[in-house]
């Protein structure tokens, strides 16, 4: 009996280690084929809109020895006369481009928090009821779940909105830091082949509560013309 559950284990191990392989070298289609301005609303009447380096953004400040290798890169400032700003960083992959792991260790509750941010209040972003209507297909859909965070450093607040996009999900472990040592493990079973797929990340800031734009025409026509995963656009996690 104890034999046979050796041998059961080394299977399994030799399996999971197969399944690791493959997934790392099997590389799906790319679902989205065109370009991150492409995706960038025009600036409103009362509104100015400045693309900024991004390199200047908190994830690529911090990420100082590694490499995000993203296939694009998009971050702008939309600022109008009452001093109001919204921030928009958005970063592409390509299938077989990256782990999902590497990019999950670079979203705000780790970047920010080094770069001396301290996050006062963490949760999902909220459930709008008012759906939105995608650009494309010109059909409704509800947002989907993504993260919502408040930071402050030196006296001034920031809140932000993220989505880490990771083939047909939205990617969160749950614990608003860098994943569990356990994570690899978890993926492997939950998703199986697919280990390097196709990922987004959408960081939307502001230094005022986002959802307050939400009646107005910028993030509104961004988030309908972002490439959610058709999974993600009518039943909300």
């Amino acid at each position: 009996m104890r034999r046979w559950t050796i041998f059961s284990s080394l299977g399994l191990l030799v399996v999971a280690v197969g399944l690791v392989i493959y997934g790392t070298t099997h590389i799906p289609e790319a679902r989205f084929t065109s370009r991150l301005n492409d995706l960038l609303p025009p600036a409103p009447s009362g509104w100015s809109m400045t693309e900024k380096p991004i390199a200047d953004s908190e994830e690529l400040k911090q990420a100082v020895g590694e490499i995000l290798n993203f296939d694009d890169g998009v971050f702008v400032d939309y600022t109008n006369a009452s001093g109001e700003r919204l921030s928009v960083y958005i970063a592409y992959w390509t299938p077989g481009k990256m782990s999902h792991r590497l990019i999950a260790v670079h979203t705000p509750d780790v970047c920010w928090v080094q770069a001396g941010w301290v996050k006062k209040t963490g949760g999902p972003t909220p459930d709008f009821k008012a759906p939105l209507v995608n650009v494309k297909t010109n059909t409704e859909f509800q947002l989907p779940r993504g993260e919502n965070r408040v930071f402050s450093a030196n006296g001034v607040t920031e809140y932000v909105w993220f989505w880490h996009i990771v083939g047909s999900e939205s990617k969160t472990y749950g614990n608003e830091g860098t994943p569990p040592w356990h994570s690899a493990i978890n993926d492997l079973f939950s998703k199986g082949l697919h280990q390097r797929e196709e990922q987004l990340f959408l960081r939307i800031s502001s230094n005022k509560p986002i959802d307050s734009f939400m009646s107005g025409e910028i993030l509104p026509a961004l988030l309908a013309a972002f490439p959610w995963p058709q999974q993600l656009l009518h039943n909300r996690p």
